[in-house]
């Protein structure tokens, strides 16, 4: 698996949740902080191994390897 800590910066993840749900630029910084800070967290706890924006435009997780083998235990 890739191991990406982060490839969706901050002012990505706000331009996306601007474009997505029509936030103005302050309330987009606002939240994009809050989804950041979620991420960080869920990579400190090791349900993570980073993030990015997919060919899509979608905001992808990358799952640890620990993770992927409570989903996957055949693998």
């Amino acid at each position: 698996m890739a191991d990406v800590s982060q490839s969706a910066s901050l002012a990505s993840i706000a331009a996306y949740l601007k474009l997505t749900y029509q936030y103005d630029q302050d309330t987009a910084l606002v939240e994009a902080k809050s989804v950041m800070k979620n991420l960080v967290k869920m990579r400190q706890k090791g349900f993570i191994t980073g993030w990015y924006f997919d060919e899509n435009g979608h905001l992808e997780l990358l799952p640890s390897d620990q993770i992927l083998q409570q989903i996957n235990p055949n693998k």
